[in-house]
């Protein structure tokens, strides 16, 4: 994506075992000729390495001396080990910190980035959004001059993303999503898939996606006594998604559990089955 001032804000997609659909994570490079920084380094093999500097070398862009990780799982962070002869200074939240330093070992030069923390490079504004939910430390990047958020796996570009307890929580997310309906938006940078035109939309898609879900969790629970979590997800998706994924949408019903279970919805028979709450 080419903006006025000459910067670039540049996807690569880098081919990792990601998630089904997706064979890709995104990869994006900022800057220019003089100055760029990277968002985000896939998985930790050679190939992360060849597409990323080829599209630096296509698009005419510095070497990047930044690396910002949306957040520490293993097809966005890992891939930081690949650059190692960059020297990059990586900057992630406090709160991924855990992770990211697991991720990315040894690389230890590490800083870390607040909420509304904000970066310069190639004349653009980057403003650090913390956006937990997918996990505790997941971070966004918003562009206010171009009007682009890149969401990390906030937001994919087909689908829906997981939310996996303990590191993920539904709650937060639920507030994140909400938070970034009200930024100013022309496009979102997702962190699988195509650049997403219709930022609104999709938005909401996703928001109505986790009340459907809540509404159906409720549902089943009055019907049929209580479930467990698995049972539960087998119900709800009935063979409609591939086995590969069941785990992860398993996690995210349990996340979407703890939520009616906090908010006194949903109630434990016992640590294994789910009751309507009272």
């Amino acid at each position: 994506m080419q903006l006025g001032h000459k910067a670039k804000i540049i996807q690569v997609p880098v081919p990792t075992p990601t998630l089904y659909p997706h064979t890709t994570t995104n990869c994006y490079l900022i800057g220019n000729e003089y100055e760029s920084l990277l968002v985000d380094a896939g998985y930790d093999r050679k190939e992360t390495k060849v597409e990323i500097e080829k599209a630096i070398e296509q698009n005419h862009l510095a070497r990047p001396e930044k690396i910002i990780l949306t957040h520490s799982h293993r097809d966005h962070a890992p891939g930081v080990r690949q650059l190692s002869d960059w020297s990059p200074t990586v900057y992630c939240h406090k709160n991924e910190k855990r992770g990211i330093i697991e991720a990315i070992s040894p690389i230890s030069k590490i800083s870390y980035i607040a909420d509304e923390a904000t970066l310069n490079i190639a004349s653009l504004k980057l403003v650090v959004l913390h956006g937990p939910g997918h996990t505790s430390g997941q971070i966004n990047i918003y562009i206010p001059s171009e009007q682009i958020l890149l969401a990390g796996d906030n937001i994919v570009a087909e689908g829906t993303t997981w939310i996996g307890p303990p590191e993920g929580n539904m709650s937060e997310y639920i507030q994140t999503l909400n938070r970034l309906k009200r930024l100013k938006l022309t496009c979102i940078g997702p962190g699988h898939g195509q650049w997403i035109k219709n930022p609104y939309e999709q938005l909401e898609f996703v928001l109505k996606r986790r009340l459907q879900r809540e509404n159906q969790i409720k549902s089943l629970l009055v019907n049929h006594e209580y479930l467990t979590a698995t049972q539960l997800t087998e119900k709800i998706y009935e063979n409609t998604i591939h086995p590969s994924v069941f785990y992860v949408a398993k996690k995210t019903i349990e996340a979407h559990l703890i939520k009616l279970i906090n908010e006194g919805t949903v109630g434990q028979k016992d640590l294994n089955y789910f009751i309507v709450g009272s």
